[in-house]
């Protein structure tokens, strides 16, 4: 059955990838912000930021439509496999971009800023950093930690030397994990190297290597911190996050191992969205963290 062009406009959008930008609630939930008004105002932030970053999902699509045709799953993207005329992905992004520019106006100019600076960047990653070898994953954990920082802004909290490191090694071993995933994939499936990327699949385990060892410094980082005097200001029971590090290590070796085998065939947090036992963890972790710790 034929879909409708406003779903296969919806399906360009990638609306299964917004779930990336729930990471601005992020400095809110660590700095303990209870006002009602300031998470208002982040669901205002997540819903511009989903409208940037499906700006950049289109136009990526639009450029890259040669090359994902060669790629047994991407091939099924709306322009790449012809459903979508190109002439739509042409008017759609001014329409989403303007749209995230006006809502980020009315969060707070700073954050405009920021959105703005998302887009140039992902533009730029689009366009060429995708084909420079290792500079491409440097960009998209970047792009991960924009979020971050456009939350710091929503919620008037400065981001703690903490937060960032965390974040900083975490966004880098989940983008070279979307690297070493696709690599694993191509060998499973006898395919040759990907087209248009800088990397050949042979490089899949060097990555899986890389990918876990930032894991690894993202835990060592979240260690430091439950033993860190901040965490006594923070928590009353801070000996309770140690759960969550158990957790994190968890997932992090669940979801490498399925890299490796070729089963990640998405972005981890996009997947995380809809395998149940991630959905679990994040819930645990939520509940240790709200109701334990604090």
């Amino acid at each position: 059955m034929k879909k409708s062009r406003a779903l296969l406009l919806l399906a360009a959008a990638r609306p299964h990838h917004w779930l990336k930008n729930l990471l601005i609630l992020l400095p809110g939930l660590a700095g303990h912000v209870s006002s009602p008004s300031a998470y208002g105002k982040a669901l205002l932030a997540i819903a511009a930021f989903s409208l940037c970053a499906s700006t950049g999902y289109v136009l990526n699509d639009i450029i890259d439509r040669a090359d994902d045709r060669k790629h047994p799953i991407k091939r099924l993207r709306p322009f790449a496999a012809g459903d979508l005329p190109v002439v739509y992905g042409v008017g759609l992004p001014p329409l989403l971009l303007g749209a995230a520019l006006i809502l980020g106006w009315l969060v707070s100019l700073e954050f405009a800023a920021v959105l703005g600076g998302y887009f140039a960047a992902s533009l730029a990653y689009s366009l060429a950093i995708k084909r420079l070898l290792a500079l491409d994953v440097t960009l998209l954990a970047c792009l991960y930690g924009m979020r971050v920082l456009g939350g710091g802004l929503v919620f008037a909290v400065p981001l703690s030397e903490w937060l960032v490191a965390f974040s900083v090694f975490l966004f880098l071993c989940l983008a070279l994990m979307k690297r070493a995933a696709d690599l694993a994939y191509r060998v499973q499936a006898g395919l040759g190297d990907p087209a248009g990327r800088p990397y050949r699949r042979e490089d899949g385990p060097i990555l899986a290597s890389l990918s876990a060892a930032f894991g690894a410094a993202a835990l060592v980082v979240l260690a430091l911190y439950i033993n860190s005097p901040a965490v006594v200001r923070l928590y009353s029971f801070p000996e309770a996050l140690w759960g969550t590090g158990l957790i994190l290590a968890y997932w992090l070796c669940r979801i490498l191992i399925l890299a490796h085998r070729g089963d990640l065939r998405d972005d981890p947090v996009a997947f995380a969205a809809t395998d149940p036992a991630s959905l679990v963890c994040g819930v645990l972790t939520i509940v240790i963290v709200l109701g334990w710790a604090l």
